[in-house]
């Protein structure tokens, strides 16, 4: 990260004089990550906001924990947190660490994430600007265990091995110019996730289970159990249905009514 000299210290408009509430602004050369956890509002309807918030606190825990030594955490975002690095290996590495934390944690939800490197204002530990925004909305962009970058990220991931796929050009809400996009795969679980919130379940431990036809299912709850056995129940009419059933963790259960 640049230190700015004093003509890159904002604390005045163009147009309106004297700004103070601007002094101590900085302008600097920074990578800037949202991470977030991926089906939490499915989640959050789903177990209850008790729930929901102790995922969030531990997400902000793992980021803590994952830290390179030239990355920071800026701040927690109900159920994400924002990241900054001095560099782009920083912010791959602590981007890979954190993943791989939260695939270790039973319970726990798939994280997505978003990474660029550009220019920022930063004042009090925060960031502001046009890379920040270009952050943010990557991030929407990015599926369940995967992450979305830009092109300056592309030589750090080179750099760590970390194989990348081109997703071309995308134009980003109130973004000017389509960005080059490309995507990296976070390490894979240990454990099959709920298929109703989409928590990630150890076997061993899970409190319910089913055995269908179209596989084994493992369950956070008694609740996500009998809510999988009424969206997978066979309908009452004689005419041949199927219904589909999109969990968070992005798998699809189908149950067929009539002819079984």
């Amino acid at each position: 990260m640049t230190t700015p000299g004093p003509e890159h210290r904002l604390g005045r408009g163009h147009h309106h004089g004297a700004r103070p509430e601007l002094d101590g602004l900085e302008q600097v050369e920074v990578a800037v990550a949202f991470v977030d956890l991926a089906g939490y509002s499915v989640l959050t309807e789903m177990c209850g906001d008790h729930e929901a918030a102790e995922l969030a606190l531990r997400l902000a825990e793992h980021a803590r924990r994952a830290l390179h030594p030239q990355a920071r955490l800026v701040k927690t975002i109900g159920d994400a947190v924002m990241l900054t690095a001095d560099t782009t290996d920083a912010m791959l590495a602590t981007i890979t660490a954190l993943a791989g934390h939260a695939a270790d944690e039973d319970g726990f939800l798939a994280l997505r994430a978003g990474i660029h490197h550009g220019t920022a204002l930063r004042r009090d530990g925060d960031l502001y600007g046009h890379a920040v925004n270009i952050a943010a909305r990557i991030t929407a962009l990015a599926g369940a265990g995967h992450a979305v970058l830009t092109d300056p990220l592309l030589p750090a991931a080179t750099r760590a091995g970390v194989p990348t796929t081109a997703l071309g050009p995308r134009n980003l809400r109130n973004i000017s110019t389509p960005i080059e996009l490309h995507s990296i795969t976070f390490t894979d679980t240990r454990h099959p996730h709920d298929p109703i919130c989409g928590a990630r379940i150890d076997p061993a431990t899970a409190p319910a289970h089913r055995h269908t036809d179209t596989g084994r299912w493992w369950f956070c709850s008694a609740d996500c159990a009998r809510r999988f056995d009424r969206a997978t129940a066979p309908a009452t009419t004689t005419a041949a249905a199927t219904t589909y059933v999109t969990s968070p963790a992005g798998s699809a259960l189908t149950s067929r009514a009539g002819g079984r």
